[in-house]
């Protein structure tokens, strides 16, 4: 396994294809970290076993069998494989970092960002495809001309056609002027579809139409139309999960995934926090620094929502620092322990009467905001108060009724 992520299954997209009925489309994920081979069961309908035991996400070493419906994979290492070389920078367009994974990316986009190929960017939400999508625009032979974006969840169904290609005047009801769309307004330059796996079906052919043939047919018109752009997508799921259920055409999937890029997670990323935090908070023109502890906190979170849910951890932070350094202080209750306990992680119970329902919506909001209120203001009820806009009495009082009215907290 040359790159840092694979998929087994047995649709033909899967970069290693299994031949086995019983088999999932995707079935698994390998990811290298370092020196760590990691595998993620992506769902599959059989499991993926190791010896008698069912597992979901589990770290391989030399040696070890995973069996997936009838078929045994045995994971060994090739010495002779020679993996692309990390780029030596340790940054590509607005992305940074000094992590293996990230110089690898980065190698990658240097190849393929000249290329005129189209880019399929995978990643989970918040990672930065977008900033992905970016780079490789400002790094190609399109960077002077537009770079528009597409999200494809914000598509309105009634008027999506139109958006993307336009539409001549009189086409429809409202339609008092010729207006260009999206692929138009791209002329010699990039169009990124964001989220494309929820474009609608009815949309898709017609997409794959104007990918194959490079023209576009404005609604109600019936000249075609020449199109010079290049196309970058991005999705946070696996499209090919999606073909095997139907809901996603495989034709158009290879016209979007000529190459493949995978952004990594944060939890994958740590060491790049450091230059991360620097980045975000320039780029929101904070003069704040952090110090060591707080950098040691925000590396022990799991980041489920990413870069994203950094930056927004940092904003709030250098709202919250003194003296222009965000101290570990500053960063308390944020990440898992903002997520309140499991429980509170789980949904809500909107069984029984209304009346019922709704006072245990209220009773777990104010333990969650209570909670995090108090840990913020280091325990003074004071301080509390002022920054709840709550008479400081009645905020005693809702911190008795909810359990939170301990020893440990500073009255003054």
């Amino acid at each position: 396994m040359v790159r840092a992520n694979a998929t087994v299954g047995r649709h033909p997209t899967n970069d290693f294809v299994v031949d086995d009925p019983r088999v999932s489309g995707v079935h698994l994920e390998l990811t290298r970290v370092g020196s760590r081979v990691l595998v993620h069961d992506a769902g599959s309908t059989n499991g993926t076993w190791l010896g008698p035991h069912r597992v979901r996400d589990v770290e391989l070493v030399k040696g070890a069998e995973l069996t997936i419906g009838d078929s045994l994979i045995r994971f060994d290492v090739d010495r002779d494989a020679v993996s692309p070389a990390p780029a030596a920078r340790e940054s590509f367009g607005e992305l940074v970092g000094r992590s293996a994974v990230m110089r690898e990316l980065f190698s990658t986009l240097e190849r393929i960002s000249a290329k005129e190929l189209g880019v399929l960017i995978q990643g989970e939400t918040g990672t930065g495809k977008e900033e992905v999508a970016r780079a490789i625009h400002a790094q190609s032979n399109r960077a002077a001309g537009p770079f528009i974006v597409i999200d494809a969840t914000a598509l309105p169904e009634a008027l999506a056609e139109s958006l993307l290609f336009g539409h001549e005047k009189g086409a429809f009801t409202g339609a008092h002027e010729r207006r260009i769309g999206f692929f138009e307004a791209a002329r010699g330059g990039t169009v990124f579809i964001d989220e494309v796996g929820e474009l609608p079906s009815t949309l898709q052919a017609k997409f794959l139409r104007v990918l194959e043939r490079r023209e576009i047919t404005r609604v109600g018109g019936h000249t075609p139309l020449p199109i010079d752009v290049r196309v970058v997508s991005a999705t946070n799921r696996d499209l090919r999960t999606a073909i095997e259920r139907g809901k996603f055409r495989e034709d158009l999937y290879f016209r979007l995934a000529q190459v493949r890029v995978f952004v990594p997670p944060l939890r994958q990323r740590a060491e790049d926090l450091g230059l991360l935090c620097a980045k975000l908070l320039a780029r929101a023109n904070s003069s704040a620094m952090i110090d060591v502890d707080a950098l040691e906190r925000l590396s022990t979170m799991s980041w489920p929502g990413n870069v994203r849910e950094l930056n927004n951890v940092l904003l709030r932070a250098s709202a919250l620092a003194q003296d222009g350094v965000i101290r570990s202080q500053d960063v308390a209750g944020e990440g898992d322990g903002f997520r309140g306990t499991e429980g509170e992680r789980n949904a809500l119970d909107l069984s029984g009467r209304f009346s019922e329902a709704k006072e245990r919506a209220i009773e777990r909001f104010e333990r969650a905001y209570l909670a995090l209120l108090m840990k913020r203001c280091q325990g003074n009820l004071s301080a509390a108060s002022r920054e709840a806009d709550v008479a400081r009495h009645h905020l005693r009082d809702l911190l008795k009724k909810r359990g939170l009215y301990g020893v440990s907290l500073d009255d003054e």
